[in-house]
C-alpha cells in the first residue's frame, strides 16, 4: 500500500465511529508514535510504498480503534505538558485540563526548594512536569495503585533522566496516610476520583471500557476524596501552603463550600480553557 492508501483506508474505515477532528487527532498520534512517521511525508509522498509491517500495524489498529480503545492505550503514549509519557489501562491517559492545573500550580512555585505532594499521581504526569518545571523543588507522589506507580517510575526515568520524584504507595482514605510524611508540604496538588459510580451509565466506552475504575470514580459522595485530602491537607501542609484540585464541573461549588467550612482560605475558582469551573487554589490557614 502507499502513503496515500493508507491514509484513505484509515479515515474510510473509521469515518462513521468517530468525528473528523476526533480523527485527524488519532492519526496524527498513530503516525507518530505507532508507524514513527511524519505526516507531511504523506503529503509530499503519497505514492511511497509502505512495508508491510506498518500494513499490519495499521490493520490492528483500526480494528482496536473500532471497539473504543483510545489511541494513547493502543500506541501506549501520550503528550503532557512538552513531555511524551508512557500510558496503560493501570493509569488515567492525561487531559488537557490537567496540563492547565500543572502550569497554575508551576507559578506558585518559588525559586528555592518547595516541597510538593501529588496525590493519586497515577502515570506521574502532575508529579513529573512540576519537578521538570522547577527541578529544585522536593517532589512526593503518592498512588494506591502499584501497577500506576509502575508506570509512574518508569515515566519519571525516561523524562527526568532519574527518578528525583519520591513514590509511595499509599491509600489517602486510610486514617494513618500522614504518618509516613517526616516533611511538611508547600503545596500539594491532587485530580482525584470525583464521578460518582451512579454515573457509570452515562461514562463514555472508551473511559469506562478501558480507564482503570480505581482512578475514575468514588462512592455515592462526589466529595468523598476530596474531603479526605482536605483533612489529610490541614496536617500536612505549612501554614499559608497551597491545595490545589482539580474537580469534577459539576461539583466545584461544593468543593468551594466544602474548604471554606475547613477553614481554607482565598478559596478561588479556576476556569480551564473551555471555560468550565475545573480548578481551585485554596490556602491553609494554620
Amino acid at each position: 500500500m502507499t502513503n496515500l492508501q493508507i491514509q484513505k483506508h484509515f479515515f474510510n474505515e473509521l469515518a462513521s465511529f468517530y468525528s473528523k477532528n476526533e480523527l485527524a487527532a488519532i492519526w496524527k498520534q498513530f503516525l507518530e508514535f505507532e508507524l514513527n512517521m511524519n505526516p507531511i511525508v504523506f503529503i509530499i509522498k503519497p505514492e511511497e510504498e509502505i512495508g508491510g509491517e506498518k500494513v499490519v500495524k495499521l490493520e490492528d489498529t483500526i480494528r482496536r480503534l473500532k471497539k473504543s480503545e483510545p489511541i494513547q492505550y493502543i500506541t501506549g503514549k501520550t503528550w503532557f505538558c512538552d513531555s511524551i509519557f508512557n500510558v496503560n489501562p493501570a493509569v488515567l491517559i492525561p487531559r488537557p485540563e490537567t496540563e492547565e492545573l500543572v502550569y497554575k500550580v508551576c507559578e506558585y512555585l518559588s525559586q528555592s526548594a518547595d516541597n510538593v505532594l501529588d496525590i493519586g499521581t497515577g502515570s506521574g504526569c502532575i508529579a513529573i512536569s512540576i519537578k521538570k518545571n522547577n527541578p529544585k523543588s522536593n517532589v512526593v507522589a503518592v498512588d494506591i495503585s502499584e501497577e500506576a506507580l509502575n508506570v509512574a517510575n518508569s515515566n519519571a526515568a525516561q523524562i527526568l533522566a532519574d527518578t528525583s520524584v519520591s513514590f509511595i504507595n499509599r491509600d489517602v482514605l486510610k486514617l494513618d496516610f500522614v504518618e509516613i510524611f517526616k516533611i511538611k508540604f508547600d503545596i500539594i496538588v491532587s485530580n482525584p476520583p470525583y464521578i460518582p459510580v451512579i454515573e457509570k451509565s452515562t461514562i463514555s466506552n472508551n473511559v469506562l471500557n478501558f480507564e482503570p475504575h480505581l482512578a475514575l470514580f468514588c462512592d455515592t459522595d462526589p466529595l468523598q476524596f476530596y474531603k479526605a485530602i482536605t483533612n489529610q491537607a490541614k496536617q500536612l501542609l505549612k501554614p499559608n501552603g497551597f491545595l490545589f484540585f482539580e474537580v469534577h464541573e459539576n461539583f466545584w461549588k461544593e468543593v468551594q463550600d466544602m474548604l471554606l467550612e475547613t477553614d481554607f482560605k482565598e478559596v478561588e475558582v479556576i476556569k480551564d480553557f473551555q471555560g468550565k469551573c475545573r480548578m481551585i487554589k485554596a490556602i491553609n490557614v494554620l
